[in-house]
């Protein structure tokens, strides 16, 4: 088990491998991040090892069956009554059963405990029997030779089934802590030591954003650029700050948004790179959004987009205002915590786990990721149209009612979740699996990244970013931008609409009242809209194809109704 970063340096990391993103940084309240050392003999690779700690504790003797229990800082245990042909003795190996909880702690299965042997540590001789004629867990069976004790693990993994034989006991291994600093009112839970449950890390990612002024979209540079314009906006300060009303006639003018305007210019009137940190999520990304939606950078940065407006996609402008192609992107992402049992998505569930104990550790273990993508804007009057008719929001309501009560059982505070968010996450999806048509790319090499205001609909976000979720140090190949260019884009959403219509388990997919993790999902399975875990930021949660194009029944639940079933001209 890899250790907490208490222990992964004695001293400052080397220069090469520390990785620098100061609005992830901000965020985070990290001074900076670290790239995992890669050790090798090559040039070029660190000869730094990532520590570990030894856990689980037990081994048996794949031999004689034997089990001793090793420290979790002590070497490999061996078998004294077993050697091998060269004459040493036996390596034993780690048993296959471990024991966790929800809130995300782990130790060793509890064996003795299992039998009922009350022996002591001295006088215990237990042995793991692994019958090679039953896959099953009834043919392993626990015994102790001292008090002739003997039972199978059948029904060990069974949800209570440890209940009453041992309390968590708060264990962190990977801190070195075998024993919890406080007791844990969670009930222990029997996994496969390999099992996909038993890590579930939790990731905060950061699309790159140039400083002030190279964030500045050609456009915005060239309207700050012009002496009168400069003139005008820093004459009109009231309160240090510029009006938005004078941002807003100047934007009309030169056809830029008013809101990258007016932060374009309040940057240069400080004079300085500062980073503004944002306090939500919702606006850490708006920073993103707004990027990305006018256009930015250079082939030779790492942040490239290419703005498109709606009206050259044809009868799609109806429907989308703005397409961005990220030609080039940067994306960092940084390990946080980690949860057991069930995936979290918030850094504030109680049931996320530390990587680390001393609070003078100032960074996380993070990772570049280069690559090109597409971004998408919604436009915010044709889901608005969409919204009156409310019969998508009265399809939704109980989905969202149920999501959030979920969230209350887990003492995390509900999320305003809207029927908007809903359509907009379902869209990415079913872009994302045409895509894989298209593009060259399989679906779990493409992410998602939603943008969507739900906390401040006053200055509403209505888009997604699909990119590569993998590449190296150069960027791709291009064959996920090129699928967004004016002449394919209308042709990809029109036929991801068209699968999203019918699924192949419809009517049952179609007319499923819940599904998914803790219920969250409508009209969504694996055989339409749901994706890979690494592709999806909300674990293939709060899905509805329905969404998209209606139903039979209520065509009208669909923000695309007009166009499902349509030819495009």
């Amino acid at each position: 088990m890899c250790a907490g970063l208490d222990r992964w340096f004695t001293a400052p990391p080397d220069p090469t491998l520390i990785i620098r993103e100061e609005r992830l940084q901000a965020r985070l309240q990290c001074d900076y991040f670290v790239k995992p050392p890669e050790f090798g003999d090559g040039e070029g690779t660190s000869k730094v090892k990532i520590p570990y700690v030894r856990f689980p504790g037990w081994h048996y003797c794949p031999r004689c069956f034997r089990m001793s229990k090793a420290e979790i800082f002590g070497e490999q245990p061996r078998c004294s009554s077993c050697s091998t042909k060269g004459g040493g003795q036996r390596r034993m190996i780690p048993v296959r059963v471990v024991a966790i909880c929800r809130g995300g702690h782990i130790e060793d299965f509890p064996f003795q405990e299992w039998i009922k042997c009350t022996c002591s540590p001295a006088e215990r001789n237990l042995y793991f029997k692994a019958g090679r004629s039953s896959a099953s867990l009834a043919g392993i069976k626990i015994s102790c030779v001292h008090c002739n004790r003997e039972r199978s693990l059948a029904g060990s993994f069974e949800e209570g089934s440890l209940t009453n034989v041992r309390s968590c006991c708060g264990a962190q291994p990977w801190l070195g802590r075998l024993q919890g600093l406080h007791s844990c009112k969670e009930g222990l839970q029997a996994v496969q030591r390999g099992g996909s449950n038993v890590y579930f890390p939790l990731v905060s990612s950061s699309i790159y954003v140039p400083p002030s002024y190279a964030a500045e979209s050609d456009a915005i540079k060239n309207v700050l650029d012009q002496p009168r314009v400069w003139s005008a906006l820093t004459s009109s300060l009231v309160d240090g700050k510029i009006p938005r009303a004078t941002c807003a006639s100047f934007a009309d003018l030169f056809n830029v948004d008013p809101e990258a305007l007016g932060k374009a210019a309040e940057a240069r009137l400080a004079g300085s790179e500062a980073v503004v940190v944002a306090t939500t999520e919702e606006e850490f990304r708006r920073q993103e959004y707004e990027v990305l939606l006018n256009g930015a950078g250079s082939h030779n940065e790492d942040l490239f987009v290419e703005r498109v407006d709606g009206p050259e996609y044809g009868w799609l402008s109806e429907y989308v205002r703005r397409v961005g192609l990220v030609r080039k992107l940067r994306e960092t992402r940084v390990h946080t915590g980690f949860s057991r049992l069930m995936p979290q998505t918030d850094r504030g569930d109680p049931y996320v786990q530390p990587l680390k104990v001393d609070s003078e550790i100032n960074w996380l273990p993070a990772v570049e990721v280069r690559g090109e993508g597409i971004f998408v804007e919604l436009r915010e009057d044709a889901i608005q149209r969409w919204l009156n008719e409310k019969a998508a929001e009265r399809r939704v309501r109980p989905l969202i009612e149920a999501y959030n009560r979920k969230r209350r059982e887990r003492e995390l505070s509900a999320r305003p979740i809207d029927v908007r968010f809903i359509m907009i996450h379902t869209l990415a999806h079913a872009l994302i699996k045409e895509l894989t048509f298209t593009c060259g790319y399989g679906s779990s090499s493409l992410r998602e990244r939603l943008y969507c205001s739900i906390e401040d609909n006053k200055r509403p976000m209505n888009g997604f970013l699909i990119y590569t979720a993998s590449g190296d140090s150069e960027g791709t190949l291009g064959g996920l931008v090129a699928q967004a260019v004016p002449e394919r884009l209308d042709l990809l959403v029109h036929d991801a609409l068209a699968r999203a219509s019918w699924c192949s388990n419809d009517p049952v997919c179609m007319e499923s009242p819940d599904g998914g993790a803790f219920s969250s999902n409508l009209a969504a399975c694996h055989s339409c809209v749901l994706l890979p875990e690494t592709s999806c930021e909300e674990g293939n949660r709060l899905l509805d194809r329905a969404l998209l194009a209606g139903t039979i029944d209520d065509p009208d639940v669909g923000f695309f109704r007009d166009l499902a079933f349509q030819s495009p001209t």
